[in-house]
């Protein structure tokens, strides 16, 4: 079998996995965002100033929950840029990815506030923004790597 036809058929097989990994981190992301129940003390509630909940966080000086909130909303959309541009080719642009990113945050924090009775953040659909271009930019990294590998491989296997 030819080396061309071996790495055709392992991107074919691994796009139907990472399709998979997708499909299951939306599930996650839906759950997560919308149906797991988190008290809070102000109830339904918007924050329309940029890095207001942020500050407040870092000002009550609980690690866990600027860990959780910081980070988890950038961790929570790293996997859309990373793993989308590899399922859909034209989703291959960065400006792509940002308005995916930051329109499905933008969804999800309307979704939370009029159905989950939740807080509408526009620190979150910052940070849930920055996740998606992280999860690009490694993508970017990935996809880099591994086309160096495969020029590696397939010059080796024609000499």
């Amino acid at each position: 079998m030819k080396v061309e036809k071996k790495i055709e058929q392992f991107k074919a097989w691994t796009k139907g996995f990472l399709s998979l990994g997708f499909l299951l981190y939306a599930v996650m992301l839906i759950y997560t965002t919308l149906f797991i129940y988190n008290y809070y003390p102000y109830g339904k509630s918007v924050n329309l100033v940029l890095f207001d909940s942020i500050r407040l966080m870092w000002r009550s000086g609980n690690y866990w929950l600027i860990f959780k909130n910081v980070i988890g909303n950038v961790l929570l959309f790293m996997p859309l840029g990373l793993l989308l541009p590899i399922i859909l080719k034209k989703v291959r642009s960065l400006w792509k990815i940002i308005i995916l990113g930051f329109g499905t945050s933008l969804l999800i924090e309307i979704l939370q506030y009029e159905y989950a009775h939740r807080i509408f953040d526009i620190d979150d659909i910052l940070l849930n923004g920055f996740g998606a271009i992280v999860g690009y930019i490694l993508f970017g990294i990935s996809y880099g790597i591994i086309r160096v590998i495969k020029n590696i491989i397939v010059k080796r296997k024609r000499k």
